[in-house]
């Protein structure tokens, strides 16, 4: 017997017993190994036990709490699939984050995701929950996690138990200083325990990131001019040779701690965000104090880079344009673009990014406002940026094994040129959210179709 996927089916409670008891649809009898006394094994996620099994016209599985206990097996909806005989439930598929006190929300602004996720979850016969650094009992045969489940019924959130995860999708991008080795720790065990690994491997940061890309023939056209800041001499070459750049940290997100860097003669003006507040000021290019503020914010704890300031299309001149390409792979493991959204900074603003005060519209929309009326400008312009965000992606996954999705931010030059700008690697739905809802359930309902690809259900 090999592998063969049954469709969903729906657990429902077998009351008044407290043997391992479990009535099966009777056409799953030719793919289910049966034992003496009609046993069958039985697996969801980590952990297998052995019922009594009968078989019956029902669609429907019916097991005693007895044994949907001993397997962490929820009730309700959910895919099976045959392994060598053996029946298994599932996927188990484990959102792994972090928890967020002092908000009235679980998990931050990740929770209202989280919420619509399991919803869609439902549907597709996933079975997903939230899990915590900490909370996995990876050292046991048997081991299982603690589990954070949303009841949209009567709404709110449960604590329960699950088995160990078939896949994980990993919400942790840069976990807090007191949160890092647990983290670290629970990576080393998913590598160990979790069959399917995570949904994305790592594409390394934006340094490992741009050497991949600038190593293929696909993709190199599409970097800016980008270096790596060891020492002031790098910026000021940079500066020398573009009059603007930006310089970003190599380990970030959210637009933060980014610096954009002119140069107005013989001074250099530099601007950045703190705290949410537009911060300008002046320096003299060369001087102790110029010299001073690169090494001290760019080559002392944390590494940067420093990349060509592009000339972005912009709206009334003073407010910068760029745009997110949402990829993901769907249940037939093929790419697809989701969502093309474009990004706008408010006015003066060095970034884009919602985080920072920027907004999103749909990106067909803004062109059609901003100076591509004529539908087949259009059609060629967002052609292009697929084809970029396909090809990106695509290189990726070649160095990094299976990537589920990526947020790939690239820049339109009032010169129409496209580059390169990042790449999210867990990229938000907030966006989708303000733009189109439909395309935000589509995306979500994308990482769970492909979440039963993957582990074949």
């Amino acid at each position: 017997m090999g592998d063969i996927a049954l469709g969903s089916c729906r657990i429902l409670a077998w009351p008044g017993s407290a043997e391992r008891l479990v009535t099966l649809p009777g056409n799953w009898h030719e793919h289910v190994k049966v034992g003496p006394r009609d046993r069958v094994e039985l697996q969801a996620g980590n952990r297998r036990v052995t019922a009594q099994a009968v078989f019956s016209d029902d669609e429907e599985v019916q097991m005693t709490d007895s044994l949907r206990e001993a397997l962490c097996l929820p009730l309700g909806p959910i895919r099976v699939k045959t392994v060598n005989g053996v029946l298994h439930f599932g996927p188990f598929v484990g959102l792994y984050a972090l928890p967020v006190k002092g908000e009235g929300k679980l998990f931050g602004e990740l929770t209202r995701v989280f919420e619509d996720m399991m919803r869609v979850a439902e549907e597709e016969g996933v079975a997903l929950f939230v899990f915590v650094p900490g909370e996995a009992r990876w050292e046991r045969q048997d081991g299982m996690t603690t589990a954070y489940v949303y009841r949209k019924d009567p709404g709110h959130w449960v604590r329960t138990k699950r088995p160990l995860p078939d896949l994980v999708l990993t919400k942790v991008l840069v976990p807090p200083p007191e949160a890092r080795e647990q983290v670290r720790r629970d990576m080393v065990q998913i590598a160990l325990h979790v069959p399917f690994g995570l949904f994305s491997r790592p594409t390394g940061d934006k340094w490992d990131v741009h050497r991949t890309l600038a190593a293929s023939s696909e993709t190199r056209h599409l970097l800016p001019d980008t270096a790596l800041v060891s020492a002031p001499s790098d910026v000021e070459r940079m500066l020398a040779r573009h009059g603007a750049v930006y310089v970003k940290p190599v380990m970030g997100t959210q637009g933060r701690a980014i610096y954009r860097l002119d140069r107005r003669g013989p001074g250099v003006v530099v601007r950045y965000s703190r705290q949410g507040r537009a911060v300008r000021r002046g320096l003299k290019a060369g001087g102790a104090a110029w010299r001073g503020f690169v090494q001290r914010a760019f080559c002392a704890k944390r590494r940067f880079l420093v990349q060509q300031a592009l000339d972005l299309v912009t709206v009334q001149s003073v407010r910068p344009v760029d745009f997110r390409w949402l990829v993901q792979k769907d249940g037939a493991n093929a790419w697809q673009i989701t969502a093309r959204v474009a990004r706008v900074g408010t006015t003066g603003a060095i970034t884009t990014n919602l985080h920072t005060g920027g907004g999103a519209v749909l990106a067909e929309r803004w062109l059609r406002s901003n100076g591509w009326k004529e539908e087949g400008a259009r059609a060629e312009l967002l052609a292009r940026l697929d084809e970029g965000a396909l090809a990106i992606a695509r290189v990726l996954e070649a160095k990094a094994g299976r990537i589920g999705e990526l947020g790939i931010d690239l820049a339109l030059t009032k010169q129409r040129e496209i580059y390169l700008i990042e790449i999210n690697p867990r990229p938000g739905r907030q966006m989708l959210r303000e733009t189109q809802p439909a395309l935000r359930e589509l995306s979500l309902r994308r990482n769970l179709e492909y979440a039963n690809c993957v582990t074949g259900f």
